[in-house]
């Protein structure tokens, strides 16, 4: 209600976390954390999907612990998971799923660098995918490529599943998935206010032309959409 007045005048009330926490950070350009603050209510209700161990190249796991909002956290491999649920250990307010979300398989095979080599940087434990070739784009052999079945299940399903009427913020980062996973969101039944997602373009995860049908479909959904190098921000109008 208050800021529904400020906003009259130009102005809204945020948290003072927010200040303490980034705007510290005068050289920075974090428009997630400023569209999260900018909707952060008691309700307040997340889905990651893709969370990997809950930390490294996290975007929202300061923000969502920091906050102690609640939510549902779904990383897909076993290992990571198990990283997951020790660092979300003391957020028993997030729910954390060990799946994957698909279209329209109970069970997939994802690819991924074998854990047991120890010769490659941190940030590859986190590129399991769905597509067997998505190695090479950050030039990995074959032969150090490995193979596992994870359980799936739709994005409807989970809504249906797990009761979910609202989503704040939808965070996704499934490795060239992404804009499948967008594609299955039925609008009219839960519609994000917020929802971040990895586009890759640069790294050649997807091209243009799957990238402007997914920016049309957000558009058609009364989205704006703010590009960043390697993820994209869609948010409703009315935030």
């Amino acid at each position: 209600m208050i800021n529904k007045i400020l906003g009259k005048f130009g102005l809204i009330l945020l948290k003072k976390s927010f200040y303490t926490s980034h705007f510290r950070l005068r050289n920075q350009f974090l428009p997630l954390s400023q569209l999260f603050y900018k909707t952060l209510h008691d309700d307040f209700f997340f889905v990651q999907i893709g969370a990997n161990d809950g930390i490294s190249f996290d975007p929202i796991y300061e923000l969502v612990t920091k906050e102690k909002v609640k939510g549902i956290a779904i990383e897909p491999m076993p290992d990571i998971f198990k990283l997951l649920e020790k660092n979300y250990d003391k957020h028993p307010n997030v729910k954390l799923l060990n799946l994957a979300i698909h279209k329209d398989q109970t069970e997939m095979k994802m690819y991924r660098v074998d854990p047991k080599k120890t010769n490659y940087p941190d940030w590859t434990k986190g590129t399991p995918s769905f597509n067997k070739d998505h190695h090479k784009l950050g030039n990995i052999p074959e032969y150090d490529i490995i193979e596992e079945s994870v359980k799936c299940i739709s994005f409807d399903a989970l809504i249906k599943e797990y009761s979910i009427n609202r989503i704040d913020l939808l965070q996704i980062d499934t490795e060239g998935y992404d804009l499948e996973i967008i594609k299955m969101i039925n609008f009219n039944q839960i519609s994000p206010r917020i929802i971040s997602f990895e586009h890759g373009m640069r790294q050649g995860i997807i091209n243009m032309n799957r990238f402007v049908e997914c920016q049309t479909l957000l558009f058609e959904n009364d989205y704006n959409i703010i590009i960043l190098d390697n993820d994209a921000i869609a948010f409703k109008n009315n935030i």
